[in-house]
This record gives C-alpha cells, structure tokens and sequence, in this order.
C-alpha cells in the first residue's frame, strides 16, 4: 500500500509543481495588473494637478498684464500731462 501511495505522489508531483507555477505566474500577473493600475491612478491625479496649477499660473499672468498695461496707461497719461503742461509755458513764455 505505501508504494502505491508512493507511487501516486510521484505521479502527481509534476501536476502539483505545474500547479504551483501556474498560480506563481497568475499571482505574479494580478500583482502587476495592480501595480499598473495604482499608477495610472496616480497619474491621473498628477494631471489633475498639474491642471489646476497651470490654470493658477495662466490666472496669475492674466493680471500682471492687466496691471502693466493700467501702469502702461498711466504713464502715457503722465507723461502726455508733462508734455501738455511744458508746452504752456513755453507759449507763456
């Protein structure tokens, strides 16, 4: 009876060793399958980020353009105030 059983193990040993590769390389695949997905995850967020900060960034820009062309006029208006103002007293003179 025990060199039947023996018998049968030997038998069964390269099914099992079979087995266990196979569930190796599926467990190996789910854990890879994970980890892509994990990473796309991250970098959607990423993205999301990167969005929002460029859309700040873009916010930002439009009113230090709005500033330097309100400052832009403001010396035009000066400087057009200067020049009308040195023209009088020259027709004064």
């Amino acid at each position: 009876m025990l060199k039947v059983v023996e018998k049968l193990i030997q038998l069964l040993r390269p099914k099992m060793c079979q087995f266990a590769q196979s569930n190796k390389n599926i467990s190996k695949h789910l854990f890879e399958k994970a980890r892509a997905e994990e990473n796309i995850h991250f970098l959607k967020l990423q993205r999301e980020q990167l969005k929002t900060l460029r859309q700040k960034i873009l916010s930002q820009k439009n009113e230090v353009t709005t500033k330097i062309i309100k400052v832009d006029k403001q010396i035009q208006s000066m400087e057009k105030k200067e020049t009308d103002g040195s023209q009088r007293n020259h027709e004064q003179n």
